[in-house]
């Protein structure tokens, strides 16, 4: 009785296993050569907003170089454990079009080949990526006194508000009418509001608007028009003091 045996070769990227047969006298060899295979998933923004598209796309090659010569692809999104598409690897790219806000965790696994004899493309897995489709966030400016009047101290506050906590960052308060910027980049407070008092406000309408710059989890935003009115007539309640 002939013992069997196992001898090993191992080079970049590859296994070579070959087995002898026992226990008869007859020799039954084989031979198969594994590549192991690295799989690169990228994103084709840094920022996303909601409603907007995602490409993503995982590169399968082997680890010491080369395509591989098939095989699925499955794009996994780990936040809500599913399996968000599938391709092969010679289209290795999916199109995302109702990501929903928030931080996602996304793979990419590549089945490998077990049927490319005597190759056996072994599956993989990428590293994680993580994404964040950032909360378009809801911007208000009110005035302390409207109407007002000339040369009087008035006093604008931006209110940031977002579904993702309280945003961070800065505002720029700008006079549309005039094309003028009125404060640039007020810090935001703990609350996400800030403030900025002014008696410089020209006569006449006008138009103000409040531009949030974003942070890590909120995109700019811009908030709706206030209508100042700068006037010597000061009304109170429908009537006019001089």
């Amino acid at each position: 009785m002939q013992a069997g045996f196992f001898k090993r070769a191992i080079l970049p990227g590859l296994l070579f296993l070959a087995g002898i047969g026992w226990l008869t006298g007859a020799h039954a060899q084989s031979e198969m050569t594994i590549a192991r295979t690295v799989v690169d998933l990228t994103a084709s923004d840094q920022a996303l907003l909601p409603g907007q598209q995602l490409k993503l796309t995982a590169l399968v090659a082997m680890e010491d170089g080369g395509e591989v010569p098939g095989g699925i692809i499955e794009f996994i999104d780990e936040t809500q454990n599913r399996i968000i598409g599938r391709t092969s690897a010679s289209a290795p790219w999916i199109v995302l079009h109702r990501l929903s806000d928030g931080s996602h965790t996304f793979r990419a696994h590549y089945s490998g080949l077990q049927s490319y004899f005597p190759f056996v493309i072994e599956p993989s897995t990428s590293t994680p990526l993580v994404y964040t489709v950032r909360t378009v966030p809801r911007v208000v400016i009110s005035s302390s006194q409207n109407p007002s009047m000339p040369g009087q101290a008035v006093t604008l506050t931006v209110a940031v508000k977002s579904r993702e906590g309280t945003p961070r960052g800065d505002v720029t308060i700008r006079d549309v009418a005039l094309d003028s910027i009125l404060a640039d980049r007020v810090m935001l407070d703990s609350n996400g509001m800030a403030s900025f008092t002014t008696s410089g406000l020209e006569q006449g309408s006008r138009t103000i608007v409040a531009s949030y710059h974003g942070d890590a989890k909120n995109a700019s935003a811009v908030s709706t028009q206030l209508m100042q009115i700068v006037s010597p007539e000061h009304m109170h309640g429908g009537q006019s003091s001089r």
